[in-house]
């Protein structure tokens, strides 16, 4: 086999082998050591695990359960940071009950506003979360109603960029019952949304740079990861409102994707500069590299630190390989060239040329590849 056709073979299989150990390896990162039977095994056992269980709304749910109505709306949403993964936002949130629910806040020595807690927010000194009356209004029926508002900064525990810079970003407001004995061993109160729910968001619930795409309202158990001096793991019951924008796609094209476009296709002519040239050749790929990581720095600044890559991260590993491979073809061209004879130089510098051909097609398509496999696994 000719000497060229080896070297890009071997420089082929390298980035093969390195594209597939970065696009699977994701998923060996933070993998969870076998299953041990210790006593938080044996409590999620009996008492079942932790975390969130979504309601579904029916009519033995209502006919069973002594329920609150809730209802929401954000006015305005604003001061969005992705590196801390907060927000702020403004509304009112308004609870409606019947009288069996009433007697249970009398038995109990509660008001309505002490039934209810913002569950994600952040920031307590600089918020607001106050009725707008003293007393529940009356409604027909023996029917109570209290209206809230608030304005607070709040956390989000669902922001995900792992398709950066085109993500989905949730902004949760999560409203929950707070005493102990709303749990299920005991009242079993739930928090129920409203059943004619109007517009959940105003006009001011828009964000720069990312559009609105839908907005939910939907009731939950939440069960505690500890016992909070009781004898069980309490079920508190919450409803979660939970905004989707969607981010704008012609930004984030032309500020990251275009650039790097730019610098892979700068890469990928290269080769096609004669072989003689080999100081120019050399510097190319070189110049690259440090144009890449300078943009990949600035692209992190605007972005927290994250247990995962992005897809834009994926579309960097590869670029940073190529560039490498460049260097060792281009190396490896210029030494094959130096010390060929001289009546082997013009067959040499053909053996180059035809060894940059095929690497200029091999890294294109691995690096479509690698989108392609990156933007699939999320």
């Amino acid at each position: 086999m000719p000497r060229p056709r080896l070297i890009v073979l071997v420089l082929t299989a390298a980035l093969t082998i390195v594209f597939v150990l970065m696009l699977s390896g994701r998923a060996l990162i933070g993998q969870a050591p076998p299953n041990v039977l210790d006593r938080d095994a044996v409590t999620a056992v009996m008492e079942g695990p932790s975390g969130l269980e979504e309601v579904q709304l029916s009519e033995d749910l209502v006919r069973k359960h002594p329920f609150i109505y809730a209802g929401i709306h954000l006015d305005k949403i604003y001061e969005l940071n992705l590196n801390s993964r907060t927000f702020t936002a403004d509304g009112e949130i308004w609870l409606e009950w019947l009288p069996e629910v009433e007697a249970l806040l009398q038995k109990h020595g509660h008001k309505p506003a002490d039934l209810i807690a913002l569950a994600n927010r952040i920031e307590m000194w600089d918020s607001t979360f106050e009725p707008s009356t003293d007393a529940p209004r009356e409604l027909s029926g023996g029917r109570r109603q209290q209206l809230f508002h608030f304005s607070s900064r709040f956390y989000d525990d669902e922001v995900d960029f792992r398709r950066d810079p085109f993500d989905i970003l949730r902004l949760p407001v999560i409203v929950e019952l707070k005493p102990l004995w709303t749990s299920q061993k005991y009242a079993d109160l739930r928090l129920l949304p409203e059943p004619n729910e109007g517009n959940l968001v105003g006009e001011l619930g828009t964000l720069s740079g990312y559009q609105l795409e839908s907005a939910s309202f939907t009731p939950y158990l939440r069960r505690t990861s500890n016992r909070r001096g009781t004898w069980y793991r309490p079920h508190l019951s919450q409803v979660r409102l939970e905004v989707v924008y969607q981010s704008n796609l012609w930004p984030g094209i032309v500020n990251w994707v275009i650039p790097l476009m730019i610098i892979n296709s700068i890469v990928l002519m290269a080769p096609s500069v004669e072989g003689t040239l080999s100081d120019v050749r050399l510097a190319i790929p070189s110049t690259a590299l440090l144009t890449l990581i300078f943009l990949q720095q600035s692209y992190h600044s605007s972005l927290p630190k994250l247990p995962y890559t992005t897809f834009l991260d994926d579309l960097f590993t590869a670029s940073y390989l190529i560039a490498m491979a460049l260097f060792g073809l281009f190396t490896w061209g210029y030494n094959a060239y130096t010390s060929a004879a001289d009546d082997q130089k013009l067959k040499t510098m053909r053996q180059i040329n035809r060894a940059d051909q095929r690497f200029q097609i091999i890294s294109a398509l691995a690096l479509v590849l690698t989108a392609l496999i990156s933007w699939g696994s999320r």
